[in-house]
């Protein structure tokens, strides 16, 4: 066993009990991928052919309206899978962008070899129908934050529920996850830390 993967089959070990030989597969099948700070691993418009598993690092998925601005959609920490889920699904165009916010180190698995392992492994199938519940969820409440507070109480909601993040993010960043400007965003901080 690979022991620079360790991290992803505890994640996974902790959700469900992998047998040696599916242990074998995913260490097989997931490559380790790094990329520097503000590099870009997917643009929009492009296939999303991966899946990746932060093991260090952080990564963002956004797009850009039609006025230029960003929306973050997700900020994606260590132990968590991230990739454009209607693109990787569907191998169709993604309407968002993956950017590492850090140095991030990931495993990479391909479209390809993630069904492999699916159709083989029940483990595998229970994982991802897991992953794919909790990205539901989060994305039903991040809709009902971001349409129900005040540009005030999601920054508060955000520093309080986010604190190891938020010195690992620019204002930038932060104030397009919110949907607010970075100048309200600075505000709301300040009124909060008075």
């Amino acid at each position: 066993m690979n022991n620079s993967i360790d991290s992803l089959l505890k994640f996974i070990n902790s959700s469900v009990t992998l047998c040696l030989e599916e242990e074998s597969l995913i260490s097989k099948y997931f490559e380790i991928k790094e990329y520097q700070k503000n590099e870009i691993i997917l643009n929009a418009g492009e296939i999303c052919n991966y899946l990746y598993f932060i093991d260090k690092g952080l990564l963002r998925t956004f797009h850009v309206n039609a006025n230029g601005s960003e929306f973050t959609r997700l900020i994606v920490s260590e132990n968590k899978f991230c990739t454009i889920l209607l693109s990787f699904q569907e191998r169709i165009a993604s309407p968002a962008t993956i950017q590492a916010l850090e140095n991030t180190i990931v495993f990479a698995i391909s479209k390809e070899n993630f069904e492999k392992i699916t159709s083989i492994s029940a483990n595998a199938q229970s994982l991802y129908v897991k992953i794919l519940e909790e990205f539901q969820n989060f994305q039903i409440k991040r809709i009902e934050f971001l349409t129900s507070f005040s540009p005030k109480e999601k920054t508060e909601i955000f520093l309080k529920e986010n604190s190891e993040l938020e010195t690992r993010l620019t204002d930038k960043v932060i104030a397009s996850y919110l949907q607010i400007t970075p100048e309200t965003y600075c505000r709301c901080k300040k009124n909060l830390e008075s």
